[in-house]
């Protein structure tokens, strides 16, 4: 299942970023972060796969050296604690702060209203790559 929440996803970038597939609907940031932490290592991993420099785009996209290592491991790390995925880390936190969970459930996925619907979500996930997501991440300061 894929998880989106328009409170949590308020527009296509946050969309963007935090995006996932998991079996059941999050109940806590705790979670949901832990999820978009695999789903970086997947994307990076992913992109390898597809004879692309991750290290590269990294650096493109966020404007920053990498001086880590080759390791999935380790790419995957440096972009989690990035300053940019701090940051949208952080809005992912407040915006989970700012639930409101009394608010109707359409099919389980979809809480609210939103400019942004269930069949938007699906294209975004089915195009997920790394490039799409450090493009939607270097621009989280743009707010």
């Amino acid at each position: 299942m894929i998880f989106y929440n328009s409170q949590l996803m308020r527009n296509k970038r946050q969309l963007r970023l935090f995006l996932v597939s998991n079996p059941v609907a999050f109940t806590r940031f705790e979670d949901h972060r832990a999820a978009l932490e695999i789903q970086v290592y997947e994307l990076i991993e992913r992109s390898l796969a597809q004879q692309e420099n991750p290290i590269a785009l990294i650096e493109e996209y966020l404007r920053v050296s990498y001086n880590g290592g080759n390791s999935i491991e380790d790419i995957a790390a440096f972009l989690i604690h990035s300053a940019h995925m701090t940051y949208a880390l952080q809005t992912l936190s407040d915006n989970w702060d700012e639930f409101d969970n009394s608010l109707p459930e359409e099919n389980s996925l979809l809480h609210g209203k939103s400019t942004i619907d269930k069949s938007q979500a699906v294209q975004f996930y089915s195009e997920l790559s790394l490039t799409n997501y450090l493009e939607a991440l270097s621009t989280v300061y743009n707010d």
